[in-house]
């Protein structure tokens, strides 16, 4: 029997401060004081209070202070017009009030675009049309459009910000989600405690109704869990001792005791904050293509509003073409659709830890998947149970439950999963004497207990046991008293139910070549290959044979995606063109070397992972066509004096408002 683990391994990442509301409990206290008191449920807290703070998205304090310039130097452009009707022979003094209006937004503008003259990054390229555009109409004594441009572009800025803090108000309604603090058991009461404060192996007790407040284990209680905002499951699953929670996700039914096995900084909720962060800041490869040809565009729109001053002699046509130029729209092309996608893919656990494999997606031609625990489970279940005549099938369970429940061998874990998921009682002891590579034993009331193999218990208690012809299993063990023979049970590790149909919708979608990699033998190997429909099977397989394949079929011009979960194929995951790892029950080295992550251990995700990709790239391209086809339009109609300077201003946003909402059609996919 092999050994066998089943613990959940997170990213370890830095601390994320925690700032969220608890609004799931259903505790009714007093907030004057820290005493117990009864909750609606009936149940006692300790409660020490503090004032919950609510995790806020806002603008940034730079984008603000132009806000709060631009309607000052409204007021100013507003009072040096009502000057000018009241007092038309000082027109001077009206317009020193406006052009003290007009200096006031232009200096932001003014410093950005040097900024960007120096750093020659792409993002300033606005400002800096701009800032001509406003030097132009000074030296026409054209205030009202010096002042009104540069307040329109810090509004059309002001969009801009709103159609990218899409990750973060994600984030933030994610944080909602998570619970302020934690009730643990210390000295036999129930007290009140910060997560920041929780250390592992610290024991919580979660009531009906609660978000559950750290990744753990149960140790008592039966309930179900909602853990959609984790997972993207819609249906609730099952909890019983033993099963694995996380942070973040809801106890809806029972109360629960949970043993913590992760610290706070270091939980599945954090991890994915972390990954939707890391992923916002990434560039897609599309975005540089995007920045490399923005630095001709400079250029190219100056010698445009040049030649339309030469020929026209009309400098009001030559500003209007270098505001109606700004790229606002092409700037925002990839970076909306990225982020609606990201947002969009953590709806459903499929968390992208960088934008560019979104794009990378689309080319893949080459899946190649480890077996044990992602195209199976990765834990073994009964596959089929024969008992000794005159012996009843619950009877054998519990015989076999007396020796499973104090031991974690895989076997045992079967065999207590299968007595819950079938409501069978479960003979719980103490004592049993775990025989490595044989089984378990314990005693009670003088009668010999056994779990394991054949010859083993069949030397040890001389007894004669006839090996059964059901052969579709890999593991089979024996249960036996020290008088009597019971039966025989038989364990296999299943394929995931959903994996056939996965594969089958992906193959719909473009990939050809399906590869499966196993350390088991050939014939396990092959059988589960055929079942689910891979091209190609590679049985008995180190770590360095998986890596040596990817780097193989690399070489060979191949697009390869790796989907794997544990320690030895993290090698794997890193060489691949994009690795997934299975992150529900994975190991940390796994998911840190993996460019995707799905937090569901449903794979059914996965070729919802290539549908957003393809329905990103169209909307990329889609905006890319409206920004350049929008851009130039504009333009043309300025240079034949359709459009003036402030009109200009006004329609150069209509691009990225065009963009935006495209982009946001991303947000409503399934």
């Amino acid at each position: 029997m092999t050994e066998h683990n089943e613990d959940l391994n997170v990213i370890d990442e830095k601390q994320i401060h925690e700032h969220e509301a608890n609004g799931s409990c259903c505790h009714d206290y007093d907030e004057d004081d820290d005493h117990p008191i009864s909750c609606s449920c009936g149940h006692h807290h300790n409660h020490n209070h503090k004032h919950d703070e609510v995790h806020s998205v806002g603008l940034n304090k730079i984008l603000k202070l132009r806000l709060n310039n631009s309607i000052f130097a409204i007021v100013l452009l507003i009072s040096g017009g009502i000057y000018k009707l009241i007092y038309p022979e000082q027109d001077q003094m009206s317009q020193v009030i406006m052009a003290l209006a007009s200096i006031i937004v232009a200096i932001p503008v003014f410093w950005s675009g040097l900024i960007g003259l120096f750093s020659k990054e792409s993002k300033f390229m606005t400002e800096q049309l701009v800032s001509l555009a406003i030097l132009a109409a000074m030296m026409q004594k054209d205030f009202v459009v010096a002042t009104v441009i540069p307040i329109i572009l810090v509004f059309g800025h002001f969009l801009e910000e709103k159609s990218i803090m899409g990750i973060e108000e994600a984030i933030a309604s994610l944080k909602r989600l998570n619970s302020h603090d934690a009730v643990v058991i210390k000295n036999g009461k129930e007290v009140h405690v910060e997560l920041s404060a929780l250390k592992i192996d610290d024991t919580v007790v979660c009531y009906p109704g609660e978000t559950i407040a750290a990744d753990g284990t149960i140790i008592e209680g039966d309930s179900s869990i909602n853990q959609a905002p984790i997972t993207g499951e819609s249906l609730p699953v099952d909890a019983f001792p033993g099963s694995k929670v996380f942070a973040g996700t809801i106890n809806l039914s029972g109360k629960l005791l949970i043993k913590v096995t992760a610290i706070s900084a270091n939980s599945v909720f954090n991890k994915i904050v972390t990954m939707l962060k890391d992923a916002e800041r990434s560039k897609a490869p599309i975005v540089k293509i995007i920045e490399k040809y923005l630095d001709l565009y400079f250029p190219f729109v100056i010698m445009i509003a040049a030649i339309t001053l030469f020929v026209t002699s009309d400098i009001n046509r030559a500003v209007a073409i270098l505001v109606l130029s700004c790229p606002c729209a092409l700037v925002l092309a990839s970076p909306t659709a990225m982020i609606a996608a990201l947002v969009n893919a953590s709806k459903y656990g499929i968390m992208i830890k960088n934008t560019a494999f979104l794009e990378i997606l689309a080319d893949i031609d080459t899946m190649v998947f480890d077996k044990t625990g992602t195209v199976t489970f990765g834990k073994l279940e009964i596959e089929k149970i024969i008992p000794q005549p005159n012996i009843e099938i619950t009877d054998l369970l519990q015989k076999a439950s007396i020796c499973a429940s104090g031991s974690h061998h895989p076997v045992s874990t079967a065999i207590i999963d299968y007595m819950h998921n079938n409501h069978i009682d479960i003979s719980v002891h103490t004592g049993q004497q775990e025989i490595h590579g044989m089984g378990v034993k314990t005693e009670i009331d003088g009668i010999k207990y056994y779990l394991g193999r054949q010859s083993w218990i069949c030397e040890d208690t001389n007894l004669d046991a006839v090996e059964s012809s059901f052969s579709g299993s890999s593991i089979s063990v024996w249960v036996a008293t020290d008088k009597q023979i019971l039966g025989q049970l038989f364990f296999s590790d299943k394929p995931r139910p959903e994996m056939k149909e996965a594969i089958l919708n992906i193959r719909n979608l473009g990939v050809k070549h399906f590869v499966l990699l196993t350390g088991d033998k050939k014939q396990i190997g092959e059988e589960i290959g055929n079942r689910l429909g891979f091209n190609e099977v590679i049985a008995e397989c180190i770590p360095q044979d998986k890596l040596d394949y990817i780097n193989r079929k690399k070489a060979e011009h191949h697009k390869v995606m790796f989907v794997g979960d544990g320690i030895n194929d993290a090698l794997a995951l890193k060489a691949s063109d994009c690795g997934v790892a299975i992150a529900h029950g994975g190991a940390d080295i796994a998911i840190q070397n993996s460019d995707i992550a799905l937090n569901s251990n449903n794979l059914s995700n996965l070729p919802q992972m290539f549908i957003l990709s393809n329905k990103t790239r169209t909307i990329i391209n889609q905006n890319i066509l409206i920004g350049t086809s929008f851009s130039i339009f504009m333009m043309l109609l300025a240079s034949a004096g359709f459009v003036t300077p402030i009109y200009g201003a006004i329609l150069h946003n209509l691009g990225s408002v065009f963009v935006v909402l495209n982009s946001a059609r991303l947000l409503k996919d399934k």
